[in-house]
């Protein structure tokens, strides 16, 4: 089963992630990793088409002290769709639009996807997922601007739920400020978000059998975690079947399915 993680806050944090030895979903999620994350403007990417464990990046990655955002995306795939593991099918999938960087990674199957791409973006890959990340790119560059307040998060979650009409779709989708977070309407595989305070010069961390994270900052810092399933015992909560969750420096600003103000 495919894992998603994305994290939001309002100040850069480190994130030492250290996807440890996969315990009993080790061989569901042995067909690559990746994680994004914004330095500043643009999208750094570190992704490979194997298990995490057998690569190199372990040390980068938990050691790299240069390694700060306030926004990441994490993926863990099980390829259901295309043939044997390649770089241009691993998640996360990256496009610039509008001097952007958007960041899409997913989690479910999408079927018959077979509308033509006829604007500038066109897969790389074979998955269902590059391809529904070129469908909603494409859209989004007709209109007159970026994502940016209530009306245009409720066209994306329109956008969002058409996809859904073809499959399972759980997915999350970054443009450089703002984590866009949305939940199957069947509720496939789950959805969950936890707040985050790190009061001044404390550690929180979240573990289960496939990842543990540390958050550290130097002063206080707020913001919200989101995986398939909670990362640690308690203060998580579940999205509700296809709502979308807007997060942007560590605030929810936008629910499709919940007041936010």
């Amino acid at each position: 089963m495919c894992e998603l993680m994305g994290l939001s806050f309002a100040q850069p944090i480190s994130a030492e992630f250290s996807f440890r030895e996969f315990g009993q979903r080790s061989t569901e999620n042995a067909d690559g990793w990746g994680l994004a994350w914004y330095p500043d403007r643009a999208l750094a990417l570190v992704k490979e088409p194997r298990r995490w464990g057998q690569t190199p990046y372990v040390n980068f990655l938990e050691n790299y002290p240069g390694l700060r955002s306030a926004l990441y995306i994490g993926h863990v795939r099980h390829r259901t769709m295309g043939g044997e593991p390649t770089y241009a099918d691993t998640h996360p999938f990256v496009r610039e639009l509008g001097g952007h960087e958007y960041c899409f990674a997913h989690n479910g199957t999408l079927r018959d996807l077979t509308e033509s791409l006829s604007g500038r973006f066109q897969p790389v890959g074979s998955t269902d997922s590059e391809r529904a990340f070129c469908h909603l790119l494409d859209a989004l560059a007709g209109r007159p601007g970026p994502l940016a307040d209530e009306e245009d998060w409720r066209w994306l979650h329109r956008q969002l739920a058409k996809l859904n009409e073809k499959g399972q779709l759980n997915c999350l989708l970054a443009d450089g400020q703002r984590l866009y977070c949305y939940h199957d309407h069947n509720r496939y595989k789950g959805l969950t978000y936890r707040p985050v305070r790190i009061p001044d010069l404390d550690i929180r961390r979240f573990e289960d059998a496939e990842w543990t994270i540390d958050l550290t900052e130097e002063g206080a810092n707020h913001g919200f975690v989101v995986a398939t399933h909670p990362l640690s015992l308690h203060g998580w909560q579940p999205f509700a079947a296809g709502e979308l969750l807007v997060l942007q420096a560590g605030q929810v600003c936008f629910s499709s399915h919940k007041p936010t103000r």
